[in-house]
């Protein structure tokens, strides 16, 4: 018997290399096209010209090549190796070989990984040759190439062994290849579904606040292709590592388990209809949700949304496991479903963990955060950059940590709601507790409905000294220049120079930003509060901001008036 299997595995492993091998060479090809190709072409146009493309790193080549590479060729890999399986015939002639299923998979898997791990380090070798042999003024190291093999190696595999996996529980090729990719997108797709949708039926939840964590890097295509900016940690290769062991674990076990008759079913496993059926419901029900309530603002909408895109998904999901669109009589098992989402909504409803009514005890609290966004609140109010408006700001005066607290409890009583037959502004309500605890609420609110409330914050001093760059303390250089300039017609209507009278023009604007009213803030008043004329700024580091002339700027106009200015500066314009 050993003697048999030794024979039979020599033959396997020929007809791999008659029916499988040159996926190897296809993806030695394509990777030789995607880098060494490259540089050799480089190389000519240095001889010729003298000019050599600028790439950082190897990924900077072709990055999106590469990235094409790496999440197709293992993917149609892993579905050819193991194709046998999908097939009646097929299956039960590898199946009735005296192997056990054990040894035959790693065969498969183990002549996989060398078709993926073989032609990469072949052109690694190719890469230092050129590098190094034809002296390219690249600024490449052998750390980069090795970098840069070994992530490819370990994304390749990771993608390998995810479609072994995928292709375990199916048993059709082309559901294998559809499933791998859903999988790779699934984790963050769900998260933006269900914080989202969330953040529709729980008044007050913040869904930008948690989809700022950089939901992206758990997408392993955004993921690579990231990498020419930032190399995987240590830790992301032992995640990778450790989900590439478990995959192939997970994907050996229900090999042995799979019965000889899942092939041309579209799911391995009975077990897996009732939750893929309802899974895919769920995620489609989600999906209508959030696009209703993205393009809508409206719930009825959003309930329209979950009903026509659940309803279409567990019937396409029927019609995927029985392979025939005559389902429409199992709409028993939709009701079920709707019956239980009717449930979770409800007890949604009921808000049984209290977090809609939740608010710290006003001692309790150091500092609040109030605006229409919440990054700033995120990064603690750091900025990349200073904008001459900023809205977004953390108050500690006591009179405006009550204010904002009055308006919380006010919006926590009226429950808005969002909707598009009312002007609203996005409302971000932060605090900063003296524990170190930190909470967070977001709400749109009609401006004018809650106008009271707004007024005593956005016209406080300390409010006021942070929304204007020029109120500021600090985070502007002097001013050198100011300039009056014409929006139909961009000309320049009047350029003061003079730096005392900058100064006191300067001075002036402080005076007006400083007295101005709640609803100019808010753009409550007439459009005709803005004139057809910007100011610009021009500071001492060469930096510009601009804002726009309004009529409520009356310390200025008067400055320009006495200055026999105004009608210059308004270059016709009334």
């Amino acid at each position: 018997m050993p003697l048999k299997i030794l024979s039979f595995n020599r033959g396997l492993l020929v007809q791999n290399l008659r029916s499988v091998s040159w996926i190897g060479i296809v993806h030695f090809l394509l990777w030789f096209a995607a880098i060494p190709l490259q540089l050799l072409m480089a190389y000519s146009q240095q001889e010729d010209s003298g000019h050599y493309p600028e790439w950082e790193s190897l990924y900077s080549i072709s990055a999106p090549f590469q990235t094409m590479i790496v999440f197709t060729l293992p993917v149609l890999l892993a579905a050819l190796l193991f194709r046998y399986m999908q097939g009646k015939q097929s299956s039960d002639f590898m199946h009735s070989l005296p192997v056990q299923r054990a040894e035959l998979f790693c065969q498969q898997a183990v002549f996989g990984m060398l078709l993926i791990i073989g032609p990469i380090v072949l052109i690694t070798l190719l890469v230092i040759v050129c590098r190094y042999g034809l002296s390219l003024s690249v600024p490449l190291t052998i750390g980069d190439i090795i970098r840069w093999m070994w992530e490819t190696i370990v994304m390749e595999l990771f993608v390998f062994a995810a479609s072994v996996f995928v292709g375990m529980v199916t048993g059709m090729s082309t559901l294998q290849i559809v499933f791998t990719y859903i999988l790779f997108l699934f984790p963050a797709s769900i998260t933006v579904l269900l914080l989202t949708n969330t953040s529709f039926l729980l008044v007050g939840f913040s869904a930008d606040y948690y989809l700022s964590k950089n939901l992206e890097e758990i997408v392993p295509f955004y993921r690579y292709f990231n990498l020419s900016i930032e190399s995987l940690t240590a830790g992301e290769s032992l995640v990778y590592l450790f989900l590439i062991i478990l995959f192939l674990i997970f994907a050996i076990w229900l090999y042995q388990k799979r019965p000889s008759e899942a092939a041309t079913q579209a799911l391995a496993f009975p077990v897996l209809r009732p939750l893929f059926k309802y899974g895919v419901a769920f995620c489609t029900m989600l999906l209508g949700g959030f696009y209703f309530g993205v393009t809508q603002n409206q719930f009825a909408w959003i309930l329209f949304g979950y009903i026509t895109f659940s309803l279409l998904g567990f019937f396409i999901a029927e019609m995927v496991i029985e392979k025939t669109w005559r389902v429409f009589y199992k709409w028993k098992g939709y009701v079920y479903f709707a019956a239980a989402m009717v449930a979770i909504g409800f007890l949604l409803h009921l808000d049984i963990t209290g977090y809609e009514k939740r608010l710290p005890a006003l001692e309790d609290v150091r500092q609040v955060y109030f605006g229409s966004s919440v990054y700033d609140f995120i990064n603690n109010g750091e900025r990349s950059y200073m904008s001459f408006e900023q809205e977004n700001q953390f108050l500690k005066e006591k009179g405006n940590i009550r204010a904002v607290y009055a308006f919380h409890r006010q919006l926590i009583k009226d429950q808005p709601r969002p909707s598009r037959l009312t002007d609203q502004r996005q409302v971000v309500i932060g605090y900063v507790l003296k524990d170190g605890k930190r909470m967070i609420r977001q709400y749109n609110v009609p401006s004018k409905a809650y106008f009271s409330y707004y007024k005593p914050i956005l016209e406080s001093k300390e409010y006021k000294k942070n929304y204007y760059l020029l109120l500021r303390d600090q985070g502007y250089s002097p001013i050198r220049q100011v300039t009056f300039l014409h929006l139909e017609t961009g000309d320049k209507t009047l350029t003061i120079i003079e730096p005392q009278q900058i100064d006191s023009f300067v001075e002036a604007l402080k005076a007006d930003l400083m007295e101005e009213s709640a609803s100019t803030m808010l753009e409550l008043d007439s459009p005709k509060v803005v004139r057809a004329v910007d100011i610009e700024f021009l500071q001492s580091d060469g930096d510009t901001f601009t804002l726009s002339w309004k009529e409520t700027y009356t310390h200025v106009e008067k400055w320009l008036n006495d200055h026999h200015l105004l009608e210059k500066a308004r270059g016709g314009v009334e």
